[in-house]
């Protein structure tokens, strides 16, 4: 709040009179951009160069709807009805995070919220177009020896899947996870990625994410999973600080806990899969994923959607055959059933499009993937794999699709449609979801 303090009429114009000439003198100055667009990413870790993303809602536990911007000094005012909300930041400025991320509750019944002029998407009625996106930046990986041209629209189309969506103007956005994939530096005969910043601080989270992203931040509120990219040994700042639902905490989360958010039209089941491995399984995670498993399906309504990064069933290349299907933490957390009443479980992590269509006896409700919104895609063929190629009785229906794309799922009648689509836009293949049923096929 600005306090005015009396003057006398001489007083006065001398303050205006310094003050005008105080900003004449500044404006040939080189100004800190707060303006709303495209950043452009610095290829110094830490670097602020180009305008700030634009401010964002978010979903969290309990259907909590609060609005979240990127600022370069204090936290701006989020305007809700007319008044002024104060916003708290939630970690301090550092070296490598020269940006501040401030957060601000959005109360039930606002009708109207908004950060420097930029109106935020508030929900005002069901959700009914969601877009689902997955595994968005761009690898560069020293140890994979895997290195994607981050500047090559076409090598990495995020920032057209991005704007793809915004176009087709969603109701919510959930993104199944894995942020940051610019790890190590770019080669030096590797001219795709040249002047790349790498490593978890503002400019790679800048590049990999919020830049491409900037299209679509403020179009519909959101939904983040946290994906293994993101782990305590890997990336965990970006995370927390800018993304996690949660309030932030100094000590890095190896386990965080499950929760529902319950939306108008459709009720999401959260769990934190970074650390459920793939391939094996320690006793500590297989206690811990037990215990958020029993936990998560005491919470979630019938019906709920299960959502989060590793897929508990996903087809992946295999090692001694074409296909698997496994998550080894998953199997030992649960079996092989989740002992919930889901009629959907969406993931990302592998990176392709993906659905999996079980016995309705099996106990195991749908597996849809969509990870292959940026990243390099996985080495699995578009296909449709038999129970017996997958080594599972249970599997009815499969589908994997290895190109680039996005998921939209749209509710019609009692059921959904969820429609692969390319990064253009263009459906590839749809399945409509009934209870705890799946088919799949060419679009209609």
């Amino acid at each position: 709040m600005i306090v005015a303090t009396r003057m006398r009429c001489s007083q006065r114009f001398v303050f205006v009179t310094a003050v005008f000439l105080l900003l004449m003198a500044l404006s040939g100055l080189p100004a800190a951009s707060s303006q709303l667009g495209t950043p452009v990413a610095s290829p110094e870790p830490g670097g602020l160069a180009g305008a700030l993303p634009p401010a964002w809602l978010e979903f969290g536990p309990e259907g909590r709807l609060f609005a979240r911007v990127i600022a370069a000094g204090d936290c701006p005012a989020l305007v809700i009805d007319g008044i002024d909300v104060v916003m708290t930041r939630r970690a301090p400025a550092s070296d490598a995070f020269p940006v501040v991320a401030c957060e601000a509750t959005i109360p039930f019944g606002a009708r109207a919220a908004s950060i420097l002029n930029q109106a935020l998407p508030l929900p005002d009625g069901p959700i009914r177009r969601i877009a689902v996106i997955g595994d968005t930046g761009c690898r560069v990986n020293a140890w994979e020896k895997k290195y994607q041209a981050c500047n090559d629209p076409e090598s990495w189309p995020f920032a057209q899947v991005a704007e793809t969506i915004a176009e087709w103007d969603p109701d919510l956005i959930v993104h199944v996870g894995d942020y940051l994939y610019r790890e190590s530096p770019c080669p030096a005969d590797m001219i795709g990625c040249q002047g790349n910043p790498n490593g978890d601080n503002w400019a790679t989270w800048d590049a990999d994410f919020f830049s491409p992203a900037s299209s679509l931040l403020g179009t519909a509120p959101w939904m983040f999973m946290r994906g293994n990219h993101e782990t305590c040994d890997r990336n965990p700042l970006g995370w927390f600080t800018f993304l996690d639902a949660r309030h932030f905490q100094a000590t890095c989360q190896r386990f965080t806990e499950p929760y529902v958010t319950a939306l108008h039209g459709v009720s999401l089941a959260i769990i934190d899969s970074a650390e459920a491995a793939d391939e094996s399984d320690t006793p500590e995670e297989t206690a811990e994923y037990a215990r958020q498993f029993a936990l998560l399906g005491e919470l979630a309504p019938p019906g709920s959607w299960l959502v989060t990064h590793r897929p508990v069933w996903g087809i992946l290349e295999g090692k001694h055959r074409e296909f698997d299907v496994e998550n080894a933490t998953y199997a030992a957390s649960t079996g092989a059933s989740l002992n919930a009443d889901y009629s959907l479980v969406l993931s990302g992590h592998i990176h392709i499009a993906e659905s999996i269509a079980f016995d309705e006896n099996s106990g195991r409700p749908p597996q849809l993937v969509s990870g292959n919104a940026g990243t390099a895609l996985d080495d699995i063929p578009s296909a449709s794999p038999t129970a017996g190629e997958l080594g599972d009785p249970t599997v009815t229906e499969a589908e994997t699709l290895s190109a680039f794309g996005y998921m939209t799922v749209e509710p019609n009648g009692g059921a959904w449609i969820a429609t692969q689509r390319s990064k253009n836009g263009n459906p590839l293949f749809e399945c409509v979801l009934g209870v705890n049923q799946m088919s799949c096929g060419a679009p209609s």
